[in-house]
């Protein structure tokens, strides 16, 4: 059965026993979410307190024990005034007097007199109720009983059970009201805390100590009302009211009481905020309106919500709540300039505070967070971001998720060439709905904000399908191509989409015309949107435009290709446009653009020297997708810089023949055995071994010279790198066995048994390779190998690989093999010309085997 009563009914007719099963209390927890809601919980209660208002704080449900009983004495009772009633009937008939009446042994335990009631849900709200009533006893407030008192048990805490018990003992209460007279200023907890009856074991319960933190909040709010007379309140007509639901009367078992409260169920953060919410908005002018606002919020927009989030129903709120302040805060972001938004900030931290859902680490924001401060001219100003504004859009917002639901509307748009990847990997309205993206991105979310601005004026007379894609279009490119990776780039992103938002069902016009002025997104973008909107006036360029720009790594910035495709009179040919991307379309898929022989670079590099320079070095560029940073730090530098037709002319060179990696490979290969480079040159050492392209981590190298050529890991060139001719040597005679850890040396280069290269460090540094592992007299002999930094020429140097450079002095003399002992370094020293090096390291070794052989 489910009845209305308030609570003084409740504590009334029934002993409220918390059972072993239940949690703490928690709402006199001191976390700064407990604290917040406990000051707008206890304004609200003194507030109907002080008005004698009626308040309604929901369901409270559970087992109620004792009915039973209460039957059976009932039943009894009758029985025996029944046979009393008979007997007195047949005395008088025998003219005797018999006086005999029923009356109750009373007992002072008023729990085995009533029902006792066991609250499965509630627990928190009832007993902050109960410590209410409490202090407004001990303050002096009338009540035509003191049963209640006694009808509140802890029995879940031995400790909890002990201190209700010694709290609400009428004495107790007395000795409280003495001691208050003689230190008006101590506060209810000091009081309480400071008794003899106090136990200091009672400061680790914490709900004991949540309980005296409730008391100290509802005194604090009683404080701000100091007219305020007690002894003019009548505890008992009270007006807070619950639905008060007996779970025995649905026949149930008690597993399913134990299995139901063991969810230890709470409000959620989106209750209290759409409690807080409605309280709010109670005056507002348009109450028909917010009523329908409220009932479509807790009905058909929930609903949305249950039906389309992939996650189970524990986390729903949470991503319905996300979803409410997100759309909150796009609104009143892009349509509030009057904001500091150093204002805004913190507010948009706590809202998008997590992207992958994980409820641990979604921030609570106290809900006067909500009203944002400022100062402005010395006056103070104020904004609620849920004004009533944002709730209709919020209301537009949701009617346009329910209309593309319906009928198949949001496949029938035509999106696919738009809403598609590289750009967003999901159906935009179903953004906010995964748990992958609980919070999306900030590209996604500015994104997300067009198309929900454009969709939600569908009504409008200039709607059209064809118009929704134009923006999509032109928003997508403008915003996927800018950086938007701090509050304040957010902030800015959704400002511009407000400035766009006037022209949206004529974008191309409003662009083309000049009437929009980009303030924010990135200019290059902007100003190569203006040619696309042009071109694509002709339908015979927009599959091709399109197609070029969902390329993944193009990424909607095609300029390059519509300057490829420009005849002699600055005028774009089609036929050029189409031959050119679809050749790079295939020349930057992942195939050829990550392939591991490094074809690409290797392929551009058979036209020239296309590296563009960055951060002080030249950079092959990476192949990596990445996002908007790595694009724009890698190809795009070639696709923006000065050689970008150095890609044109190779595809040039390609005759319009079918590109393949086999295709490229060939074209490399012949280009190395018909241009006759020297195997000196750069270019050569490049095209022949792609791993020195490939051990360049960052793709960069550091060009000091013609000869000085450095291969980076990373971009500093502090760090330790290799030389050009030196590794490319190493990888041409390394054997094939050979591994980091055994560095063994080929057949060749023995008596020596290691060969490796050696990295070093700074501009001034030296790498290259070495021979080592050759002992003779029980010396270990080394040979490193730099190349010059000025002349095309190999420089040896030999020594006794000893830890200090003085004990470097060798038993074996080399001057007759040219060699010259410099004293300084405590090494024989020798230059030889590139093309000569195979040969003396071959000479070197035969002469050492001598050595070794005659030991």
């Amino acid at each position: 059965m489910n009845l209305t009563k308030s609570f003084h009914d409740i504590i009334s007719e029934h002993v409220v026993e918390v059972p072993i099963i239940q949690r703490e209390y928690a709402q006199g927890r001191k976390t700064e979410k407990v604290k917040s809601i406990r000051k707008r919980f206890v304004k609200d209660l003194v507030k109907s307190v002080i008005d004698n208002r009626e308040i309604h704080l929901g369901f409270v449900y559970g087992k109620i024990e004792g009915k039973e009983n209460l039957r059976r004495k009932v039943l009894n009772r009758e029985a025996v005034n029944s046979i009393l009633e008979a007997v007195k009937f047949y005395a008088n008939n025998l003219e005797l007097k018999i006086n005999a009446n029923i009356e109750e042994v009373t007992t002072d335990n008023s729990s085995q007199t009533i029902l006792k009631f066991i609250p499965l849900d509630g627990q928190q709200r009832l007993t902050t109720l109960y410590i209410l009533y409490w202090y407004l006893y001990f303050k002096g407030a009338k009540t035509s009983s003191l049963n209640w008192l006694q009808h509140f048990k802890y029995t879940n805490r031995k400790s909890a059970l002990a201190f209700c018990n010694e709290l609400t003992d009428v004495a107790t209460i007395n000795i409280l009201r003495d001691k208050l007279k003689k230190n008006p200023k101590s506060n209810i907890k000091e009081l309480i805390t400071n008794s003899s009856f106090y136990l200091k074991k009672w400061n680790k319960d914490a709900t004991v100590s949540g309980m005296l933190e409730m008391l100290f909040s509802i005194e604090k709010e009683f404080l701000t009302h100091s007219y305020l007379d007690f002894s003019n309140l009548d505890i008992d007509n009270l007006l807070f009211k619950f639905d008060f639901m007996d779970l025995d009367s649905l026949n149930q078992t008690d597993e399913l009481y134990v299995k139901m409260n063991s969810r230890g169920k709470q409000l959620s953060d989106y209750e209290h905020f759409k409690s807080w919410l409605q309280e709010k908005h109670n005056n507002a002018i348009d109450s028909n309106w917010f009523e329908s606002f409220w009932k479509r919020l807790d009905t058909d927009w929930l609903n949305y919500f249950w039906r389309k989030v992939n996650v189970d129903f524990n986390a729903l709120d949470d991503y319905y709540y996300n979803y409410i302040k997100n759309l909150a805060l796009m609104y009143c972001l892009s349509n509030n300039s009057e904001i500091p938004f150093d204002n805004f900030k913190d507010l948009y931290s706590q809202i998008r505070n997590t992207e992958i859902y994980d409820n641990k680490k979604i921030s609570y924001i106290p809900l006067e967070n909500f009203i944002i401060k400022w100062e402005k001219e010395g006056e103070e100003k104020e904004f609620f971001l849920f004004n009533e504004d944002t709730l209709r859009f919020i209301e537009k917002t949701f009617n346009s998720l329910l209309f593309l639901e319906k009928d198949n509307n949001y496949k029938e748009l035509g999106l696919e060439q738009i809403i598609c990847k590289p750009f967003i990997d999901t159906d935009i309205s179903d953004l906010f709905l995964k748990d992958i993206t609980f919070t999306p991105s900030l590209w996604n979310t500015v994104f997300y904000y067009a198309f929900i601005i454009f969709i939600n004026d569908r009504e409008h007379t200039n709607y059209s399908n064809d118009a929704l894609k134009q923006w999509l279009r032109y928003t997508r490119n403008s915003i996927y191509n800018t950086y938007i990776q701090s509050p304040e780039n957010y902030n800015s992103a959704l400002k511009q989409l407000k400035n766009l938002e006037p022209y949206k069902f004529n974008i191309g016009q409003a662009i083309l015309s000049n009437e929009v002025e980009n303030v924010f997104f990135e200019n290059t973008q902007f100003e190569e949107e203006k040619i696309k909107l042009d071109l694509l006036g002709d339908n015979d360029w927009q599959e091709p435009i399109i197609e070029a720009e969902n390329h993944p790594y193009l990424f909607g910035q095609i300029k390059f290709l519509l300057d490829f495709s420009k005849d002699e009179s600055s005028n774009y040919v089609l036929e050029d446009f189409i031959k050119y991307s679809q050749a790079v379309s295939i020349l930057y898929k992942k195939e050829i653009r990550q392939h591991s022989n490094k074809i690409l670079e290797r392929f551009l590099l058979c036209q020239d020297f296309y590296l563009p320079y960055y951060k002080s070095d030249y950079i092959f560029c990476s192949g990596s997708l990445g996002g908007l940073r790595t694009k724009n730090e890698n190809w795009r530098l070639f696709f923006k810089g000065d050689k970008v037709n150095v890609l044109k002319e190779s595809i040039d060179k390609l005759e319009s023949k079918d590109i393949t990696v086999e295709l490229l490979e060939n074209y490399i290969s012949n280009h190395l055995n018909t241009e006759n480079l020297k195997e000196s040159n750069y270019k050569y050492l490049f095209l022949k071994y792609p791993k020195a392209i490939e051990y360049c981590k960052e793709t960069a190298i550091r060009w000091n010279s013609e000869n000085d050529i450095r291969l980076l890991k990373g971009f500093p060139i502090t760090a330790y790198h290799s030389e050009l001719r030196t590794y490319c040597f190493f990888l041409e005679n390394k054997k094939i066995e050979a591994t980091n850890d055994n560095r063994i040396s080929p057949v060749k280069y023995h008596p020596f048994t290691k060969f490796w290269y050696f990295v070093d460090k700074n501009t001034d540094g030296h790498p290259g390779f070495y021979l080592g592992g050759f002992t003779l007299t029980e010396k270990e002999y080394r040979l490193d190998v730099r190349y010059s930094k000025s002349k095309e020429e190999f420089e040896l140097c030999f020594y006794h690989n000893a830890d200090e450079k003085e004990y470097r002095n060798a038993d074996i003399d080399l001057s007759h093999l040219n060699f010259v002992f410099d004293q300084k370094h405590k090494h024989f020293f020798k230059s030889v010309l590139f093309e000569e090096i195979h040969v003396e390291l071959l000479n070197l070794c035969s002469e050492l085997n001598k050595l070794k052989n005659n030991d």
